[in-house]
């Protein structure tokens, strides 16, 4: 099919053209009013309180475990995060609405690798309020069990694990991509769709003429005697 047949049944069809290209032009307008998602993330460090080290408070690989024991008491109604690396936010896991607990995982494919003594909190909400609340209320769970755990490991009161300040605060960040590019890649792909299916019905319609045209097999062709009778 050449140009010119493209732009005959373009012209042909235009109908069928104006409905598909409002279609896209209303999809793009959509597209760019989408409303921002707004989300923040803590990454809280595990630290020694006091002077005298406990057997939770040893520097280095030894708090992991119970950074571990913490994810494992803030998801115990909720499933489990799939483990991700620890540049993956909750945008990234499609979630708009919520929050997530997880420990940075820097294993590969095939093993998980903790090697840190953090615990991510991350939440997402429609405006910066419903994250703020969301994060607060985690950080405060957060805290209270590491109360609770440690008071059921029988640590000693002083020195405990606790969490180093600094790490626990946050900014409301918004995700809104970029509605423009999408737009215009929407308005791409809406016109030469448009353009294909003036071409699909113009080839429908051609095929349904040329069938009306043509004779029936096995149709008898009556032609008329002089005298008009036949």
């Amino acid at each position: 099919m050449s140009v010119w047949d493209v732009a005959r049944a373009v012209r042909r069809q235009v109908v069928v053209l104006l409905v598909a290209l409002l279609a896209t032009g209303w999809a793009a307008l959509a597209l760019t009013q989408e409303q921002p998602v707004y989300w923040a993330r803590v990454r809280a460090v595990l630290v020694a309180q006091g002077g005298s080290p406990n057997w939770l408070a040893q520097p280095g690989e030894s708090a992991i475990p119970l950074a571990g024991l913490l994810e494992r008491r803030m998801n115990a109604e909720v499933d489990a995060v799939p483990t991700n690396s620890p540049d993956v936010t909750i945008i990234d896991r499609g979630i708009t609405h919520g929050t997530v607990v997880f420990l940075p995982d820097r294993g590969g494919q095939w093993a998980h690798n903790f090697t840190e003594p953090i615990v991510v909190l991350e939440a997402a909400g429609p405006d910066e309020a419903s994250v703020h609340e969301q994060m607060d209320s985690l950080i405060s769970r957060l805290r209270g069990e590491l109360t609770t755990l440690q008071r059921d490991l029988l640590t000693s009161r002083s020195p405990r694990v606790g969490f180093s300040d600094p790490t626990l605060d946050y900014q409301v960040q918004a995700a809104a991509g970029r509605p423009e590019v999408g737009a215009v890649g929407v308005a791409l792909v809406g016109t030469v769709l448009a353009v294909l299916a003036c071409v699909c019905v113009e080839r429908i319609r051609g095929s349904a003429r040329n069938r009306d045209v043509e004779p029936r097999p096995g149709a008898i062709m009556m032609t008329a005697a002089p005298g008009g009778r036949v």
